[in-house]
């Protein structure tokens, strides 16, 4: 266990708050990567609150499986000077979680995104159950989203145990998704993460948990009566048989991960393999004003480091953009309406609503592969001169002279190749002026730091 006084990271605002610790959005201050931690006051938490968290470190630090949360590290910290922290670093899940956006959709839901949660959810407990592992607390909250759509992953492991035939001392999780023999002491095992998988499902077509809270009334009829969740009426025939599968109160009778991963209801419902949290959407993305707490004053330093995090950030998503390889966008499913044949041939074909074949795909390349070739030939363009009307000369060597001189025509043919180039010269224009104001600021650092 890494012990540092001053961490190399800055915590954020505070995202979730449970019976286990308080989670907190993160930024490294060497990379910029961006993560959640979780925390416990050692001075202000509970014995039974560290012990949750040890015990979450220690499940997830051995546990790689794409649907459950990633574990990133861990460490203690001393912060406002007294304070001890002990915090599990976990990857950031931008989605929120499954409780929240189903409670937001009302009874709108879709049930496509349900089919995909509800195979994630499955995947990561045939996972851990495979390890030996009981989650003991599935539900909602504890289901993170990715930014990828359908996309989730299982999260919270401090209620976590190892599957053993010995009755467990005292039940874990929360009531209202718990399992009957759960609720009466006798067994928590691989089935009663089904039956709260089940649950689960209730809660993301209904944006409710599965049971009505009235207190011990409410565990009674869970633990003592014959009574099961009531499955919502507008979900779908498949639907009700896949929860129906969950939800016998024999839990020799619910059907396992394996079982449910074939039924018909998620069978085909995975969603993409590669869960991406960095779509450069816009150069700002990553670095929200989550890192900013508005009740503290921030130190100069501090706010220094904040200024050069959001500007790496800025200058590594302007670069992904600028630099090879890049998108060939003739082969991501653009329908060719234009075309050239060939430069010997001296002529230009229309094919209008005409879509290239896989062999056409293949030889076509984009003619510029990066901002430095597009830079060349623009010079190259203003050095010539030839070609170009005297009326656009006043102007100098524009794109729409350079795409009339290679094509000799003053129609515009050039469609795809000539947005494509406009859109990697802009891209280089920018990169170039993140580059200047980067220098300008650290100029003017290393200045004020000499006249200090």
């Amino acid at each position: 266990m890494e012990r540092v006084k001053r961490p190399n990271w800055v915590r954020g605002s505070c995202v979730g708050r449970g019976s286990f610790g308080t989670v907190s959005v993160a930024v490294n201050k060497s990379d910029g990567q961006v993560f959640a931690v979780k925390s416990v006051n050692r001075g202000m938490g509970s014995e039974s609150q560290i012990e949750a968290l040890e015990n979450e470190i220690r499940i997830l630090r051995s546990a790689s499986s794409p649907w459950v949360v990633k574990y990133l590290g861990d460490d203690e910290t001393v912060e406002d000077g007294a304070a001890s922290f002990r915090n599990l670093h976990l990857e950031y899940m931008p989605g929120g979680t499954v409780a929240d956006v189903m409670k937001k959709s009302g009874a709108d839901v879709d049930e496509s995104l349900v089919r995909s949660y509800s195979w994630c959810v499955v995947s990561a407990l045939r996972y851990v159950h495979a390890k030996g592992i009981v989650h003991c607390d599935v539900k909602g909250k504890n289901v993170l989203l990715a930014s990828t759509a359908g996309a989730a992953k299982l999260a919270d492991f401090g209620s976590a145990t190892e599957i053993s035939d010995v009755t467990p001392s005292k039940p874990c999780g929360s009531p209202l998704w718990m399992a009957p023999e759960v609720v009466r002491g006798e067994y928590q095992g691989p089935e009663s993460d089904v039956w709260s998988l089940g649950c689960t499902v209730i809660e993301m077509v209904t944006g409710r948990p599965p049971w009505e809270d009235r207190g011990g009334d409410t565990l009674c009829r869970i633990g003592y009566s014959e009574e099961s969740p009531e499955i919502p009426t507008q979900f779908s025939e498949l639907g009700r048989d896949f929860v129906n599968k969950c939800l016998h109160r024999d839990q020799t009778e619910r059907w396992s991960c394996d079982q449910l991963l074939r039924h018909p209801f998620i069978a085909s419902s995975s969603p993409p393999d590669s869960i991406s949290y960095s779509s450069p959407r816009c150069v700002l993305d990553s670095l929200t004003s989550e890192f900013c707490d508005e009740d503290e004053e921030i130190e100069e330093d501090e706010s220094s480091l904040a200024w050069e995090l959001r500007t790496q950030s800025m200058r590594q998503r302007i670069g992904k953009l600028a630099s090879d390889p890049v998108v060939i966008w003739e082969s991501d499913g653009w329908v060719m309406v234009r075309d050239f044949v060939s430069e010997e041939e001296g002529t230009v074909s229309e094919y209008p609503n005409s879509i290239r074949t896989e062999e056409q795909i293949e030889e076509t390349r984009p003619e510029y592969s990066s901002s430095v070739d597009i830079e060349r030939a623009f010079l190259e363009c203003s050095d010539s001169g030839g070609g170009v009307s005297a009326e656009r000369k006043e102007f100098g060597c524009g794109w729409w002279d350079w795409a009339v001189e290679s094509t000799g025509e003053e129609d515009f043919t050039t469609g795809e190749d000539f947005l494509f180039l406009n859109l990697l010269y802009f891209t280089a224009v920018i990169c170039n002026l993140l580059w200047f104001i980067n220098c300008n600021k650290l100029h003017f650092n290393s200045e004020r730091s000499l006249s200090m």
